[in-house]
């Protein structure tokens, strides 16, 4: 999946800022499953404005920069039509604590221990917020049409994917101290 294909989907549901793509990023649906900094939506934003995949509407803000409302055209539903029809193969997991796992053995384990709660707290908080992104979905279950229908789908992987780290979390952090009693 790439950068473009994400802001593209953005688009597909409903026109937006570029200040609104990357605030989906950073706490909205986007969060789930993607980062992004604004930088680079913004940058990814123009290429796909040159590439003719987006379009947008500038809307004049007194003594600021025209605000832009970026909209997908004909070429870029296309695209994403193209993209999203393509099978696709599980993503590698990249996960820093993973490695630092192989060598964890190096330090002592009060601070694998501390990281790993650190973790834990991150992805905990990350299940509160998946869940209030779910809450209308959820609560509207028999009325979604599809584009919701696969929103709240997806919005219900992240929370999977955040409550089995915090599990995990959990798991490690026994182990470790039962290892630390022998």
């Amino acid at each position: 999946m790439a950068l473009k294909h994400t802001i593209l989907a953005f688009l597909s549901r409903q026109p937006l800022s570029g200040y609104d793509v990357a605030k989906e990023f950073a706490e909205g649906f986007g969060s789930c499953f993607w980062k992004a900094s604004q930088q680079q939506v913004y940058a990814e934003l123009t290429k796909l404005e040159q590439q003719g995949s987006v379009t947008y509407e500038a809307i004049p803000q007194p003594g600021r920069l025209d605000k832009k409302i970026y909209s997908t055209t004909e070429q870029g539903q296309q695209e994403l039509i193209e993209w999203l029809i393509k099978p696709c193969e599980p993503a590698a997991i990249r996960e820093d604590l993973g490695v630092m796992g192989l060598a964890g053995h190096l330090v002592p384990a009060p601070g694998i221990i501390r990281e790993i709660e650190r973790r834990r707290q991150l992805h905990a908080e990350m299940v509160q917020h998946v869940k209030k992104l779910d809450e209308y979905f959820s609560k509207h279950l028999d009325s979604l049409d599809l584009k919701d229908l696969y929103m709240h789908l997806v919005i219900r992987r992240g929370i999977r994917y955040q409550e089995e780290w915090v599990a995990w979390c959990d798991e490690a952090i026994g182990a470790i101290e039962q290892a630390m009693k022998r």
